[in-house]
């Protein structure tokens, strides 16, 4: 009788230990969700600032503000065959000449 009471109160001691270690696990794992749901929302939140950033109407305004804005004419470049080379451009007036070293 002694042995299976001491078999029982080993049984029960290593259930509770078991217990101990499962029920110390899933608080683990709940930190580690609680961790991952802040990670996400942070990302979330930085996800949504930056889209905010990136809106045409921001981009724009921005623009405006670095006067970048429409041009008031624009000039039409004529096509031109790439089969055969370009001529060199003609410049009207002066230009000096530097050189490289001198830059």
């Amino acid at each position: 009788m002694r042995k299976s009471a001491m078999i029982v109160v080993v049984a029960l001691a290593l259930s509770l230990a078991g217990s101990m270690v499962v029920a110390n696990r899933q608080i683990q794992l709940h930190a580690l969700q609680s961790q991952l749901l802040q990670e996400q929302s942070t990302y979330a939140e930085q996800v949504g600032s930056l889209t905010l950033m990136a809106a045409p109407s921001r981009i724009a305004t921005q623009a405006g503000a670095l006067h970048l804005v429409d041009p008031l004419t624009v000039t039409q470049v004529p096509s031109t065959s790439l089969d055969k080379p370009l001529q060199l451009p003609k410049f009207i007036g002066y230009a000096p000449a530097t050189s490289r070293t001198i830059r």
